[in-house]
């Protein structure tokens, strides 16, 4: 349990638990179940930083600003690298190899930049449209990264990979439906606990689990008529796009509430 839990830790985020710390074949996939446990950690890290910048008064400009880089950052750019590879496949190749082989390229493209732009921009935006809402603000900070890791195990769940070799080989196609149980219980269940406070925000928690299933459901259907089926790459635009839809569903549901 505690291996599997260091597995998830150390691939999502640049945290380093145990240096010499050996991953097994199969045992990135047992770690799938602790995808939306460290993505509530990262939304910890969030909160925690929005409140020192609030201590100290920096502008609410600014610290959404370096809010956004810190969510990047802790991450090690892994999902807006595949966001931007995602973007430049899919709208400069024309056939299911082309579009692997522009992804698989390092260098970025148009379609990649304007792609890491809009899905920053747009978190920005709503950053500071939930500035006006203090405590609703904190529970979008940490919802948004516990749904976004969980639509890792959806795009996974029942997929096949588009590549023969590659980071997301280890994950796709081997979560079991009582794994993907598992983790949809452990993100619902932290959501509900992190939103739920009355009838609003139950709605505002459903919306938003809701959303993200329909939105991976339909990336991971769209990809797959696209290249064939799931890489890293695609995982990692999933999830910097489920980020964002959460946070609109937030903006939208606050606001008019």
């Amino acid at each position: 349990m505690i291996k599997n839990f260091i597995h998830a830790v150390q691939f999502l985020t640049i945290f380093t638990i145990k240096k010499d710390h050996k991953v097994e074949e199969g045992d990135l996939a047992k770690s799938l179940v602790y995808f939306p446990v460290v993505g509530f950690m990262i939304g910890l890290i969030l909160v925690f930083a929005d409140q020192v910048f609030s201590w100290i008064t920096l502008p609410h400009t600014i610290a959404n600003a370096l809010l956004l880089l810190i969510s990047v950052l802790v991450t090690g750019a892994l999902h807006i690298d595949g966001l931007a590879d995602t973007f430049d496949g899919i709208m400069g190749g024309h056939d299911r190899a082309t579009r692997l082989a522009i992804m698989k390229d390092s260098r970025i493209g148009t379609a990649g930049v304007l792609g890491i732009v809009f899905a920053l921009l747009l978190k920005y935006l709503c950053f500071n449209s939930l500035d006006l809402f203090g405590a609703e603000k904190n529970a979008a900070l940490l919802t948004m990264p516990i749904l976004s890791r969980w639509s890792q195990t959806l795009m996974v769940y029942r997929a096949d990979y588009s590549r023969e070799q590659g980071l997301g080989k280890a994950f796709v196609g081997h979560l079991r439906s009582s794994g993907l149980a598992a983790v949809s219980a452990v993100a619902i269940g932290l959501t509900a606990w992190v939103l739920v406070r009355d009838l609003r925000t139950a709605i505002l928690a459903l919306a938003a689990v809701i959303g993200t299933v329909i939105f991976t459901e339909l990336g991971k259907s769209y990809m797959v008529r696209k290249i064939g089926g799931v890489t890293g790459d695609v995982i990692g635009a999933v999830t910097e796009m489920n980020e964002v839809l959460v946070l609109l569903v937030f903006v939208v549901l606050v606001s008019g509430g």
